[in-house]
């Protein structure tokens, strides 16, 4: 494999191209190491080690520092271990070791998003954002589920409720022009007309269709 290209990603790393195709990216210091020299071939011996022994143990513990400051998706990840320059097989067994050490659980992030969000935001934009960092929306729809037919989250009416609380909104003493605003805001925010209608009582139909 000859060495074809050499750029650099930012002051401290650099991207390989190989054969004409982007291979890895290293630090500037590898190259000495490694002896990675424009036009020239990189030996087998040298590219076994960087992408089975190199590669695998930055990516893991880049992943693992991640992970420390927060919680990721499957695909967040893979997204950030791609956007540093590791290759897909790196970053696919990167996942799979986290996911088998139970660091990194797609069903654990939807439950907790859920949980956490279901107090501002309604069934259909926590779907919508989930579907965002690569949930499936079936998962997302049965997660939902789930957590409310246990009592964990409240449904979009008790939601609704609280929103209109905070805001110091009541229905019955509302005119017409801040009802039609408050349900359109309701509507923005991702609530079901069955929700909103439920909760408002008996309002102007032409509120929800204009």
């Amino acid at each position: 494999m000859i060495v074809t290209e050499i750029r650099s990603k930012n002051k401290n790393k650099s991207i390989v191209c190989l054969d004409g195709e982007i291979a890895f990216v290293l630090y500037k210091g590898d190259f000495n190491r490694y002896g990675i020299v424009l036009g020239e071939e990189l030996s087998d011996s040298s590219y076994k080690e960087i992408t089975e022994e190199i590669l695998p143990k930055r990516a893991y513990e880049r992943a693992c520092k991640l992970l420390m400051s927060r919680d990721y998706t499957v695909k967040q990840l893979q997204q950030k271990l791609y956007a540093d320059g590791y290759p897909e097989e790196t970053v696919q067994k990167t996942i799979e070791k986290l996911e088998g050490l139970n660091y990194l659980d797609d069903q654990r992030y939807t439950q907790n998003f859920i949980f956490w969000k279901s107090e501002k935001k309604s069934r259909s934009r926590m779907i919508s954002d989930l579907r965002q960092r690569g949930i499936d929306s079936d998962v997302a729809v049965a997660v939902y589920a789930k957590l409310l037919e246990a009592d964990d989250i409240d449904n979009e009416e008790i939601v609704i409720k609280r929103f209109l609380d905070k805001k110091g909104f009541v229905a019955k003493e509302a005119d017409y022009d801040r009802l039609h605003k408050m349900i359109q805001t309701l509507l923005r925010k991702g609530f079901s007309y069955e929700s909103i209608r439920h909760v408002l009582g008996k309002e102007p139909e032409k509120c929800f269709t204009e």
